[in-house]
Formats: structure tokens, C-alpha cells, sequence
């Protein structure tokens, strides 16, 4: 991957590409040469496959995937026994587990992952990677629920962006600042599988959301601190601004612009400085590329 714009944004070279396009390829197969009991069509595997392909693509290495840990291996010191104790009966399952670093592959919301994070960072001596997939290309084709054929597909004409993860960021507030914790954010060509359910052909059709496969990796965003994060801070911001104004100028509205702006007052991206009317004013902290 090539770094391109920013301390965040990199480039998916033609081999990462196509070495991606193939995992993809592979992991649908043996899918689909599943019995029954493993496999029954789209949506049905035991894990998915947009999970599978990027856990792959990280390390091709199956022995090192699903390894647990439960403190006995690169733990902290502590001398206190009864905490030791305690904490060796914790286990987690890493998704990855290559060299000293946990890669955790999270296709939905963060929220989940935020124990396993901390208890990692506490007890261990790992660093962690939360890999994290975003569509920005997507095609929806609708599956018959009769025949379980496609009967139409067509690209959506929503893109996903780095900026709808404004809300999700607020659970990971309290682990951007640790140079053992890093975020990894994969935009990728992806197709979305939907099921018609409606028995009455008269009604509107509804669907249920089944799987989401990948096609292609577009490109990557990598977080290694707390600067990196300064790509949800626009130039075009004033020196002084309200959450009212950056919603105008960031393009990240309601609840999401609220959760962004306190993640980056949190990990010292802003500071409340004041009030504008009755709204409270932020302004940017001044920051170097080597800030933590």
C-alpha cells in the first residue's frame, strides 16, 4: 500500500488488488462446497464471508487465526497474585494473532469490542488492530425467496465514507491515544444480498438483509494516533466553531457530529474554548504529525 494525501490514506497497490480479488474467489468457494449442515446458500455460513475474506487477506496463515488468549502468554507483569489470578481466567478469542499484534476483524459496530480492547491493552503486552470494511460501492441484487435465484440487481446509488464512522469513533475514544492500539479502515467494492419476504404480491416488497460479500479493495485508512484523526477536522473550519457549524462544513449531521467532535476533544483534537451565543465554541488544538 502506498501512502497518497495524508498520514491516513493509502493507496491498495494492483497485487494487494488482485490478491484480495483471489482470497475472495477461494473463500466463496469452499463456501459453497459445504454440506448442508455448513453451508445452505447466502447469509447461512457460520462466518461470514466479507469476515472470512479480510481475515485471510491480513494473514493467509490459518494457525494463526482464532487463537486464544488467556494471559498465561505475553501478559504483564503484576505482583499482586489474587489480581493475577483473576485475570488469568479471562480468555478471548483473537481473530489474529500475528507476531505480537491482536487484528480483530469488526464488520459491524464497535461497542462489542470495547472489553475485549481493554482487557487486551491492561493484561497483555499485544498491541491491537481493529480492521473495520466500509462499502463505498455497493450493489444490491435481490434473491427470490422462492426459486433462490437473483431477480435483479443494480448499484446503489449511496457511497459509503470515512465518515460514517463519526459516531462509531466515540467507542474507541478511550484506546486511540495508546501506541499499542491502531484502526484500519478498508473501502471496498462490496454486493449486498437481499431476500424478498413478501407474501402479498399487492404490498410493497420488503426485504431482509442477508449477506454482504466483498468484490474489490479500493483503498485503505490507517490510525496509528491520535493526529491521524485530524482527517475528520476540514480545513475549511474557522478558527472558532460550533457543532452547528461543523455539521455545515463537515457533512456529518445530528447525534454523528456530536460523537465525532466529543471523540476529538477527548483525545485532544479540540478544545471547548467558550461559547458562541448560546452553543458552546471549539477550536483546533495545535498538533504536529508526531502528536500521540
Amino acid at each position: 500500500m502506498k501512502e497518497i494525501e495524508n498520514n491516513s490514506l493509502f493507496n491498495i497497490s494492483l497485487s494487494d488488488s488482485l490478491g484480495f480479488r483471489k482470497i475472495v474467489i477461494d473463500v466463496m468457494s469452499e463456501a459453497c462446497s459445504l454440506d448442508g449442515n455448513g453451508y445452505d446458500g447466502i447469509g447461512t455460513l457460520g462466518e461470514k464471508q466479507m469476515h472470512a475474506a479480510i481475515k485471510r487477506f491480513i494473514c493467509p496463515d490459518t494457525q494463526k487465526h482464532e487463537i486464544i488468549i488467556d494471559g498465561s502468554e505475553g501478559c504483564l507483569a503484576n505482583n499482586n497474585q489474587d489480581q493475577d489470578a483473576k485475570r488469568k481466567k479471562r480468555r478471548f478469542v483473537a481473530d489474529i494473532l500475528l507476531e505480537n499484534t491482536v487484528y480483530e476483524i469488526q464488520t459491524g459496530s464497535f461497542a462489542p469490542l470495547t472489553r475485549k480492547i481493554q482487557w487486551i491493552l491492561d493484561n497483555t503486552s499485544y498491541n491491537i488492530a481493529v480492521i473495520h470494511p466500509i462499502a463505498e460501492t455497493k450493489w444490491v441484487s435481490i434473491i427470490n425467496s422462492k426459486s433462490g435465484d437473483i431477480e435483479s440487481r443494480k448499484k446503489s446509488p449511496q457511497k459509503g465514507k470515512i465518515t460514517d464512522l463519526a459516531s462509531e469513533l466515540y467507542y474507541l475514544r478511550d484506546f486511540i491515544s495508546s501506541p499499542r492500539f491502531s484502526l484500519v479502515i478498508l473501502m471496498m467494492e462490496a454486493e449486498q444480498y437481499k431476500k424478498n419476504i413478501t407474501k402479498d404480491t399487492r404490498r410493497r416488497p420488503k426485504y431482509k438483509k442477508y449477506e454482504m460479500i466483498p468484490i474489490s479493495l479500493l483503498r485503505a485508512y490507517i490510525f496509528r494516533n491520535s493526529y491521524d484523526y485530524s482527517l475528520f477536522l476540514p480545513d475549511a473550519l474557522p478558527e472558532k466553531f460550533t457543532v452547528g457549524e461543523y455539521q455545515k462544513i463537515a457533512k456529518i449531521y445530528g447525534l454523528d457530529a456530536y460523537s465525532i467532535v466529543k471523540t476529538l476533544c477527548h483525545i485532544g483534537l479540540l478544545t471547548a474554548d467558550g461559547k458562541i451565543g448560546r452553543a458552546i465554541a471549539y477550536t483546533k488544538t495545535k498538533i504536529t504529525e508526531n502528536f500521540q
